[in-house]
């Protein structure tokens, strides 16, 4: 027997494809974008319950969370003073904006926290040889403690094209 394409089989074939095609689309995995957790051995592993960094699910922006002056090899302070610590938060943020795929050029914000603000002058010499040619948005505060006894804490947020 030979079927043709007419008003007959036309709407069996339509009836049957609304039945198979939710029933496919539902079996999908989830294709919702998700962000991507960003870790690297070249920074140190978090001190606690949170990302060195995470990519948005758009992958245009990177939050990158708060580095301080931990060699990532040790897992410990580095030695010297505040110029010492706020040069190895930079490496190590920097560190982790290379392993989201971004470079220097990309930070659009930075929030800089240091335990004592006689010290502001003293990371800014630092924080300037990092950020040469681009320079971010920043907010800085002096605050009470940081992790580990540290002297700094730098944080930053990066986009990209």
């Amino acid at each position: 027997m030979k079927l043709e394409w007419n008003q007959t089989v036309q709407p069996i074939c339509i009836a049957a494809l609304a039945i198979l095609i939710p029933t496919l689309v539902s079996s999908l995995p989830n294709l919702k974008p998700t962000k991507t957790i960003i870790t690297t051995s070249d920074a140190p592993a978090a001190l606690g319950p949170y990302s060195q960094g995470v990519l948005s699910p758009d992958k245009k922006t990177l939050y990158i969370s708060g580095c301080i002056g931990f060699d990532p090899k040790t897992q410990s302070m580095v030695e010297g003073g505040v110029e010492e610590q706020a040069d190895r938060a930079l490496k190590n943020l920097v560190a982790i904006l290379k392993a989201g795929g971004g470079k220097v050029e990309d930070v659009v914000k930075t929030t800089v926290l240091v335990a004592d603000i006689k010290d502001y002058k003293s990371v800014n010499s630092v924080y300037d040889k990092t950020f040469k040619t681009s320079k971010p948005a920043r907010s800085a505060f002096a605050v009470k403690d940081l992790p580990a006894g540290a002297l700094v804490e730098i944080e930053a947020i990066a986009c990209f094209p």
